[in-house]
């Protein structure tokens, strides 16, 4: 694939960014001139009239042919905007990027490079150390924790530097890959697009830039999109980690009757019954995260999943134990609150290693 023989369509997904149209399509156009491109600004009715004035922009810039403007009346939403724009492109390679002026159209070109080369199919936008700049204190806080997130749910992500970047490109044909199934909600689409089209890890590539300050208009970021794409996230991870949850609840139970009915009503020493309870239960939630949790995973040996779970619980017991022990004696947080932080991260830890490590992902990178 070259870029001579490539269209490179630019999907912009706006609300309110009437102030930078202008300075966007400039610089949009001379990053790639020579190059066979399209631009397409995907407008939510934005009030300010965000549409007219790329319309008037573009007929100033000598681009008018260019330049798609698609307006959507009674629906909002970067995810839904983005897929929009991605229906009606035309090009051989897509690159998505906000309006805002934070991402630079000057790394266009670098962002396709790999996928014109053949050397990936998404080429991801990352942002590390000095790249975060732009960011207020608190959305670099929410990026890290929703990436953090997504790198425990989703495992095709966990080797992505930054899954919640919002400047990519991607051939077309992963779009045609995933939009069957597509069904996007909150405020980030590329992970949907990475999993949905089963992206194998080594055809992703990576490209770093300065993520710079707003400009103009304000963030799109509010609790309705977190929360939206929190649900998404949940879906995406087809609820496994509830259902992981559920399993855990459920031996609990399995532990408390192998104990009563050892240690009451067989009259078997405590240390022992003790022992069974806890075997009991770590075997009932391998059999039943086998069967509900995981069950279109089924990478390894019965026995070698097994031998895997039992490591994976003793380190999240570990990691239970030793917070409790940190929290009560040494930073003399209350016991019980101590033990409840320590629940919390062994649970954390079981669950990424069942994910990770037992129950092992059949596509993408395991492929």
């Amino acid at each position: 694939m070259s870029s001579e023989k490539s269209k490179i369509s630019i999907i912009v997904p706006t609300f309110n960014e009437a102030g930078n149209m202008h300075p966007l399509l400039s610089r949009i156009k001379n990053a790639l001139e020579g190059e066979n491109y399209e631009i397409v600004i995907v407008d939510d009715s934005s009030p300010d009239k965000t549409a007219d004035k790329a319309l008037e922009a573009a007929r100033e810039l000598g681009i008018e042919g260019r330049v798609k403007v698609i307006v959507r009346n009674g629906e909002r939403g970067l995810s839904t905007a983005v897929v929009k724009g991605l229906e009606n492109a035309d090009g051989d390679i897509m690159v998505v990027m906000d309006g805002d002026l934070q991402h630079p159209p000057e790394m266009i070109k670098s962002l396709i490079s790999p996928i014109i080369k053949e050397e990936a199919e998404v080429s991801i936008g990352v942002r590390r150390g000095k790249g975060y700049q732009g960011l207020s204190f608190l959305r670099r806080i929410v990026s890290k924790a929703a990436s953090t997130l997504s790198k425990i749910l989703l495992p095709q992500t966990r080797n992505i530097t930054d899954p919640m970047s919002g400047f990519f490109a991607l051939k077309k044909e992963v779009f045609r890959r995933a939009r069957g199934s597509l069904n996007p909600k909150g405020f980030k689409i590329l992970l949907e697009l990475i999993v949905k089209a089963n992206v194998p890890r080594e055809k992703i590539k990576e490209v770093e830039f300065v993520f710079e300050r707003r400009r103009w208009g304000e963030s799109k970021l509010n609790s309705r999109e977190v929360f939206n794409f929190l649900w998404h996230l949940l879906n995406l991870n087809e609820f496994r980690i509830l259902k992981f949850m559920l399993v855990g609840i459920s031996g609990i139970f399995v532990n408390e009757g192998v104990l009563w009915l050892s240690y009451y009503k067989a009259g078997i020493m405590l240390e022992l019954s003790a022992a069974l309870g806890i075997e009991s239960s770590i075997l009932s939630n391998y059999l039943l995260n086998s069967i509900f949790t995981f069950k279109k995973r089924k990478a390894g040996s019965f026995i070698g999943r097994m031998a895997r779970y039992h490591i994976s619980t003793a380190i999240g017991v570990l990691i239970n134990y030793a917070t409790l022990l940190v929290l009560s004696k040494a930073l003399h947080v209350e016991v019980l609150l101590s033990n409840l932080i320590g629940i919390f991260l062994g649970f954390v830890a079981n669950y990424a290693l069942s994910e990770r490590f037992v129950w092992k992902e059949l596509s993408g990178d395991e492929t």
